[in-house]
C-alpha cells in the first residue's frame, strides 16, 4: 500500500476526517506496515494510526503470512470498545486503543493514535522505582486475569477468535525450532526438549480455554503516564482463543530477560518486581476460574513456553534487535539464558518460576 492509497482510504472510510497529507511511517512494525496520519476532523481525532497487513511479513517480504491477522486485531479492539462484549474490562488505566474503522478488502485498520509514550521495556531499563514497576505488573496481571476468567468457556468467542493461521505460523517458527535452538545452546537432550515443545505447539493450534492477547511482551505495553498508572496494550493480531501460557509465560519470560540483561541494579530490581506482581495479580484476578485455567498441564505449558520464548530471543531468529543482539551462542549471557530455558523445558513441573500460580 502506498502513502497515496493510505490517504485515499482514510478519506473514504472516515468522511469527516480530512488528511493534511502528512504521514509518518512508524518504527518497530515487523509484521505489518504502520503509519501515523495527520489531519483535521470533527468527531474523530486530529491524527490516527493506520495498520496494513500485507500477505507476508512486512519486514521479510519473502515470508508469506496470512493478512487476516489484522482482522482478528480489529475484532478484538471492537470487543473492548464502548458497547463491545468486553467493554467492561477496558478502563482508562488499562485498555487497547480505540478502533475507528476496518477495511476487510485491503486489510487496513484505522485506530486511535496513542502518541509516542515509552514502551515497557525502555521504561524498565531506565530503572524506575520498584514500587512503580510493581504497580505496572499488578495492573497487567489484573487485566489479563480478568480477560482469561471472563472469556473462559465462551463458545461465541471460541469461534470468532480461532486464529489458526497465526498459531500455525507460531508453531513453525517458534515451537518446532526448539530442538535446533537447544542443540545450538549445547543441551545434550536437545532432541527430547524439542519434541516436548513441538507437541505443545501442535496442541496450541487448536482453540483452547480462553481469549489470549497472544503478543504480551514489553513493546506491546505503552505507558501513558511516567509512573505507569495508565497502560495501553497494542498489537492484537496474534489474539487467539487459546491457552493462558501464551500470555502469562510470554510476559514472564520477557521480564526475566529484562532482569537478566538489565543495565543497572535498579533496572534488574524493577523487572523482577514487575514479574512477581504480574503473576500474583493474575492468579488473584482469576478467582474461581483458577481451578480450570491453572491445571497441572497449564502450569507445565507455562514453563515450556517460557523456555521456548527465551530461546528464540537469545539464540534464535528473533535475537536481532533485542536484549541478546549480536552475542554468539557461547557468550556468557546467552549460555545462561539457554541453560535456564532448557531447564524449564526439561523439568517443567519442577520450576519455581510459576509457583505463585500453583493451587
Amino acid at each position: 500500500m502506498t502513502e497515496r492509497d493510505l490517504l485515499d482510504r482514510a478519506t473514504a472510510r472516515l468522511p469527516d476526517f480530512a488528511p493534511t497529507g502528512e504521514t509518518m511511517r512508524l518504527p518497530g512494525g515487523l509484521l505489518n506496515e504502520v503509519w501515523r496520519v495527520n489531519g483535521r476532523a470533527q468527531s474523530t481525532p486530529s491524527s490516527l494510526v493506520a495498520k496494513h497487513a500485507p500477505p507476508h511479513i512486512a519486514s521479510q517480504p519473502e515470508v508469506p503470512l496470512d493478512p487476516e491477522r489484522v482482522a482478528f486485531e480489529a475484532r478484538a479492539l471492537r470487543a473492548f470498545a464502548p458497547g463491545g462484549a468486553l467493554a467492561d474490562l477496558a478502563t482508562e488505566a488499562t485498555r487497547p486503543p480505540r478502533p475507528l474503522d476496518y477495511d476487510a478488502a485491503t486489510h487496513t485498520l484505522l485506530m486511535e493514535d496513542l502518541g509516542t509514550p515509552p514502551a515497557l521495556g525502555a521504561w524498565l531499563r531506565g530503572g524506575p522505582p520498584a514500587q512503580d514497576a510493581q504497580a505496572v505488573g499488578k495492573r497487567l496481571g489484573r487485566f489479563v486475569g480478568r480477560l482469561h476468567a471472563r472469556t473462559r468457556g465462551d463458545d461465541a468467542l471460541r469461534e470468532a477468535f480461532d486464529n489458526r493461521a497465526m498459531q500455525e505460523t507460531r508453531h513453525a517458527v517458534q515451537y518446532r525450532a526448539v530442538g535446533e535452538l537447544c542443540e545450538a545452546g549445547g543441551a545434550p537432550d536437545a532432541e527430547a526438549l524439542g519434541a516436548r515443545a513441538e507437541a505443545m505447539g501442535k496442541r496450541f493450534i487448536e482453540p483452547g480455554d480462553c481469549l489470549v492477547m497472544g503478543d504480551l511482551w514489553p513493546p506491546s505495553v505503552l505507558l501513558r503516564e511516567p509512573s505507569g498508572s495508565a497502560l495501553r496494550l497494542i498489537d492484537w493480531e496474534l489474539c487467539h482463543y487459546g491457552r493462558p501460557a501464551q500470555d502469562v509465560a510470554h510476559l514472564a519470560a520477557h521480564l526475566w530477560m529484562h532482569a537478566h540483561r538489565a543495565p543497572s541494579r535498579e533496572a534488574c530490581t524493577a523487572a523482577e518486581a514487575a514479574q512477581r506482581a504480574f503473576l500474583d495479580a493474575y492468579r488473584d484476578a482469576l478467582g474461581e476460574a483458577a481451578a480450570t485455567l491453572l491445571t497441572p498441564q497449564a502450569l507445565a505449558d507455562c514453563a515450556v513456553h517460557f523456555g521456548a520464548e527465551i530461546l528464540v530471543r537469545a539464540v534464535g531468529p528473533f535475537q536481532a534487535g533485542y536484549l541478546y543482539d549480536g552475542l554468539a551462542p557461547d557468550a556468557s549471557p546467552v549460555r545462561t539464558a539457554t541453560r535456564v530455558a532448557a531447564g524449564h523445558l526439561r523439568e517443567p513441573e519442577a520450576q519455581e518460576t510459576f509457583a505463585a500460580l500453583a493451587p
